[in-house]
């Protein structure tokens, strides 16, 4: 990231039909977002199982060569799956350690979501009662973020069998948006389809041809100068744009409201 530059924490993902590695994309990613500072994290699928590696230590051993570190080395060498969210920390709520730190992981509706955001909620204390709340270990405001959505698209799915997922996450996206006067990129996955939120930052996205299959990237880093990447924004008449992700492919590029 250019000097002078403001940062956030930054988010990753990589879809496809196959499962890869991820090293080369992981990698740049934690070079180019080497400012985030206080944690790390990857989320991948073994099966329909969902994998989580996070660790509270910076994602390189040396901020000025921005050597990745050896933790973070193994984790993406071990990485290896058709869905994987990738997760750089800079701490604006919460506790530092890695209990705060994304993915965070939640299963409901029959899969396994994990779950990134970059953004600050208001308030976010008022978002899940205490009683409802079951990322109990999290103080922060991402924790209580997903515990939000994930009883929005619960209650609107299950409201009517006619329900779609997409729809059931667009309804929760517009529930939160109109509860809480935050900031939120986020992007949630069951390992078959991969939802992103765009509401106050770009997302890069680039479609990448491989040997055994296809794969798409979406990052809030631009990670090469030398592909053609796609910005996503959200329309300036509207409050935020959705994206659905199957596979390599972009099945839905739409707006909340």
């Amino acid at each position: 990231m250019p000097e002078g530059q403001e940062h956030e924490c930054d988010l990753f993902l990589m879809s496809s039909h196959h499962p890869y590695g991820a090293e080369s994309a992981l990698s740049e990613f934690a070079s180019r977002g080497s400012l985030n500072i206080h944690g790390w994290g990857i989320g991948s699928y073994l099966g329909r199982a969902a994998v989580v590696v996070r660790s509270e230590s910076s994602v390189v051993s040396d901020s000025k060569s921005r050597d990745l570190s050896n933790e973070f080395r193994v984790a993406i060498l071990a990485t290896h799956s058709p869905i994987v969210l990738g997760h750089l920390r800079l701490s604006s709520r919460g506790s530092l350690g890695v209990q705060n730190n994304h993915p965070f992981c939640l299963s409901f509706l029959g899969y396994d979501w994990l779950f990134v955001h970059n953004g600050t909620a208001v308030d976010h204390e008022k978002l899940v009662p205490v009683e409802e709340r079951l990322l109990v270990e999290s103080d922060n405001d991402s924790a209580r973020v997903f515990e939000f959505l994930r009883r929005q698209v619960i209650d609107y799915y299950l409201s009517s069998y006619r329900k779609s997922l997409i729809q059931a996450w667009r309804h929760a996206f517009k529930s939160l948006l109109s509860t809480n006067n935050g900031s939120f990129n986020i992007i949630v996955s069951n390992g078959y389809l991969s939802f992103a939120l765009v509401h106050w930052r770009s997302f890069w996205y680039l479609h990448r041809e491989k040997q055994a299959g296809d794969a798409l990237l979406v990052t809030t880093l631009k990670l090469t100068d030398n592909e053609e990447w796609v910005v996503f924004n959200k329309r300036a008449d509207r409050t935020a744009k959705l994206l659905v992700f199957s596979g390599h492919s972009l099945i839905l590029n739409g707006d909340v409201a």
